[in-house]
């Protein structure tokens, strides 16, 4: 694979950032709609911004696409990474694709209590519910795929690894940041809601983070490929394996 297609790949990272917030913006979601409300005012808030939220929730959706060819990049160094057998790398793969999907799911309802605003409140207030809560509670994929990619990143022993360690434990703070989103079932107000600080604004801070470091540290890597002498890589997981341990 050529640097610029790889470089290409690699900046849909930042493409993602700027369309999924983008259109979260616009849909009037920043802050969400607090679970705390009423089904006359939810219903009320859909009657009023039927147009941006359609709008906003079509931008995140296409914003989903530049997930897939991220993910396959990264997959590609992380491969560099691990030579010849490479888990990680594929289980880093199925995670992202298993977040463009689970992303892509809760903005259909969220498009569906748009398209119809004139119905009973109580039923724009349950489809509400039903986009917001997969909407914030889908961690498992996003701690699937940083966990797989810091354990590869803090894994690499060569004297000049693929990506910055650093990267690895920002990778598992991440994950940590992730989680908290867990108990929004249980609360409609406070820090664990869906609009709270440690379920929602946390974790999107994480989550933007994310993609904006990865975009960084693939670009660097791809680089770095590139202008390494032509075999270094093969050369460098010879070594890796024939390492004890």
């Amino acid at each position: 694979m050529t640097k610029q297609i790889q470089a290409a790949m690699a900046w849909c990272g930042l493409a993602f950032v700027i369309v999924f917030f983008s259109g979260l913006l616009l849909a009037g979601f920043v802050p969400p709609i607090p679970p705390g409300h009423t089904a006359a005012q939810v219903a009320r808030h859909y009657r009023e911004h039927s147009d941006a939220i359609r709008t906003g929730c079509l931008l995140m959706l296409i914003s989903t696409t530049f997930i897939v060819p991220f993910t396959a990049v990264i997959s590609t160094q992380l491969a560099r990474i691990e030579g010849r057998w490479t888990p990680l790398c594929f289980g880093q793969l199925a995670a992202g694709v298993w977040g463009a999907v689970a992303a892509s799911f809760p903005l259909m309802f969220f498009m569906a209590a748009a398209f119809r605003p004139g119905r009973d409140p109580q039923v724009i207030q349950a489809i509400n519910d039903i986009g917001w809560i997969p909407f914030i509670i889908n961690w498992p994929p996003a701690v699937a795929q940083a966990g797989c990619t810091a354990v590869a990143i803090l894994s690499d022993r060569r004297p000049d690894p693929v990506y910055p360690r650093w990267i690895g434990y920002f990778l598992i703070w991440a994950c940590i940041a992730f989680t908290p989103a867990s108990l929004l079932l249980y609360f409609k107000h406070g820090p664990f809601a869906w609009n709270g600080l440690l379920s929602f604004w946390v974790a999107a801070v994480f989550f933007g983070t994310y993609f904006l470091v990865m975009t960084w540290g693939t670009l660097r890597a791809v680089g770095r490929q590139f202008a390494a002498p032509e075999g270094a890589d093969a050369a460098a997981g010879r070594v890796l394996q024939s390492t004890p341990g």
